[in-house]
């Protein structure tokens, strides 16, 4: 059983009786008891009901006083009631302190009342010691009633024998009895609580730690699904725009369509590359030296939207302001101007100026995608799945950032991310 410590590390610090807790750690005999309660309930009935037979059955044989069959029928029904102190503690109790003081008591009554405390235990471990003390006050007021009612007989057998017989001295031993039961079963009570908080413990531990676990790789799959689209999105539509503008000049412009085909093989060759990066991420046992190849960023900007412009966007690209040098936010802007990029590709149709501005501020960094473009809406389906715009948004998120998209009066779109500056950046 094991709580997690507070070191960033991991850091797994037992509880302090972890050692007691193992099944290793507890004498096989007491774990076969526990896991056996009919076995030991068996073994405390038979304990306490063969001795107490057994001793009178010889004084029924040698014809003892005070001592009758009744005797021996309530002891066996004593030690009857015992078997299921486990399951009806209460009423156990109840019956055991009618038989052994109300219904007889002998000359011997400190051996048969021993069945009280038995029962007033079990109340204590498997109710609670404030019930227990409530039913031990009950029970020794009807034994006191049960003693009142056989005092005469008993001061008769007593006179008989010609000894003396002291009901105050069996009330004594009775309640100091029933104190002592009172107090080991309060005390095991408490342990048992405290394991089994103790386990509860670990068992709330580890279903936080299996649901970290489920939460963390949703956010990684999250972002791998972020990352390919990324990739593949951006990377295809552009080869694919390339591809058109080869076929569409390869007869009048050779010139234009080998620069074409060669842009074309170098977004195809980014693209593997990044493909290799990110799967090696994934354990595919593929080339590891991508993996020292940095991200894209701020200084990879100019060439993404080159490409874009190979590819036949006429882009206006502005820049003010210093960048703040973070791997993680450079990928998250870079990121964003490529998906609205490609959107601008794949979706805008007539577009005369696409403007790209990026404004480091000291508050905030603000990125703008616009297009004059024409965006068909109607209720064709598109061919995009909405992705992109989700993942723009969930880039910005992981910064404390926000994104905003849609289309801009009667021609256009328009796309809108601010990323705050956090306390510590520069």
């Amino acid at each position: 059983m094991t709580q997690t410590g507070a070191s960033p590390a991991g850091w797994v610090q037992p509880f302090p009786d972890e050692e007691a807790l193992r099944p290793g750690a507890v004498p096989r005999t007491r774990r076969l008891l526990e896991s056996k309660p009919w076995l030991m309930d068996s073994i405390v009935a038979l304990a306490y009901t063969v001795p107490l037979l057994f001793t009178r059955a010889i004084a029924l044989a040698t014809g003892a006083p005070g001592v009758s069959v009744w005797h021996l029928v309530v002891a066996v029904l004593t030690g009857a009631a015992l078997l299921f102190r486990r399951h009806y503690p209460l009423t156990v109790l109840a019956v055991v302190v009618v038989l052994t003081t109300v219904l007889t008591w002998s000359l011997d009554a400190s051996v048969d009342i021993l069945a009280v405390p038995i029962a007033l235990y079990a109340v204590a471990v498997y109710r609670s010691p404030r019930e227990a003390w409530l039913a031990a006050a009950a029970a020794f007021a009807v034994g006191f009633a049960g003693l009142q009612l056989w005092i005469p007989e008993l001061h008769a057998v007593v006179t008989e024998v010609g000894e003396n017989y002291d009901e105050w001295n069996l009330l004594l031993i009775l309640a100091l009895c029933m104190a002592v039961a009172g107090l080991f079963g309060s005390y095991s009570y408490a342990r048992a609580e405290r394991v089994r908080a103790l386990v509860e413990r670990a068992e709330q531990l580890a279903r936080e730690r299996d649901s970290q676990a489920q939460l963390a790789t949703l956010a990684e799959r999250s972002r791998i699904a972020r990352e390919m689209h990324d990739i593949v999105a951006h990377s295809l539509s552009v080869m694919v725009a390339l591809a058109d503008g080869a076929t569409a000049t390869a007869d009048r412009d050779p010139a234009r369509t080998k620069a074409a085909l060669d842009q074309l093989g170098d977004t195809g060759r980014s693209a593997i590359s990044d493909m290799r990066r990110l799967l090696c991420v994934l354990g595919e046992g593929l080339d590891t030296s991508g993996q020292l190849e940095p991200a894209p960023g701020h200084r990879d900007l100019s060439v993404l939207v080159e490409r874009f412009r190979t590819a036949g966007l006429p882009i206006r690209y502005s820049v003010t302001g210093v960048a703040i040098s973070d791997a993680g936010r450079e990928l998250t802007i870079y990121r964003i101007i490529q998906e609205a990029l490609t959107n601008v590709l794949r979706y805008s149709l007539e577009a005369r100026t696409v403007t790209v501005a990026i404004a480091y501020n000291p508050t905030e960094t603000v990125l703008t995608v616009h297009d004059d473009g024409r965006h068909l809406v109607s209720p064709a389906p598109s061919v995009g799945a909405g992705r992109g715009i989700i993942g723009m948004g969930e880039r910005a998120a992981l910064h404390g950032g926000r994104v905003s998209a849609g289309p801009v009066a009667e021609r256009g779109w328009r796309v809108h991310a601010a990323l705050p500056v956090r306390p510590g950046e520069s």
